[in-house]
């Protein structure tokens, strides 16, 4: 999926899972959504760090082990375990966890469980293609109407 429907994916979760708003744990959350996404240079996120991307896309290929459900653990366990910040490991977590969703439903799909399983999920949705921009319309719609 294109950078714009893990945001609004992330967005609407949000507004979904969070009481009342809060700015920080949005910021957060949408920041998460971005780093499975760092093991290719040419993404969002990939652009904004230039050298990490570099490194990363040179010790994992893209859609492995930072679109394994590992990545996701290892960032909640560090957060809550390690700086005793529960609430931010569960937004990281959940943030991670809803790039994973999306990029499952893509025909790349993700090897779920790499590096241990290398068989993938895949789904039907082109990246970029017709249906990724409904569902893109959809997400955007139900921010809306949850904002109303």
């Amino acid at each position: 999926m294109l950078y714009k429907t893990h945001l609004v994916f992330a967005i609407l979760i949000a507004l979904l899972l969070f009481n009342k708003f809060n700015i920080f744990l949005l910021i957060i959350l949408i920041l998460s959504s971005f780093i499975p996404d760092i093991d290719i240079q040419t993404s969002k996120i990939g652009k904004k760090f230039k050298i990490l991307s570099f490194l990363t896309n040179k010790l994992f290929s893209h859609r492995g082990f930072f679109h394994s459900i590992i990545l996701p653990l290892i960032f909640y366990f560090i957060f809550t375990y390690i700086f005793n910040l529960q609430e931010i490991g569960l937004v990281v977590f959940i943030g991670i966890s809803s790039h994973l969703f999306l990029d499952m439903l893509t025909k790349e799909g993700i090897a779920f469980f790499s590096p241990f399983i290398q068989k993938r999920i895949n789904g039907f949705i082109t990246t970029g293609g017709f249906v990724e921009k409904i569902l893109f319309f959809i997400f955007l719609s139900l921010i809306i109407l949850r904002s109303i």
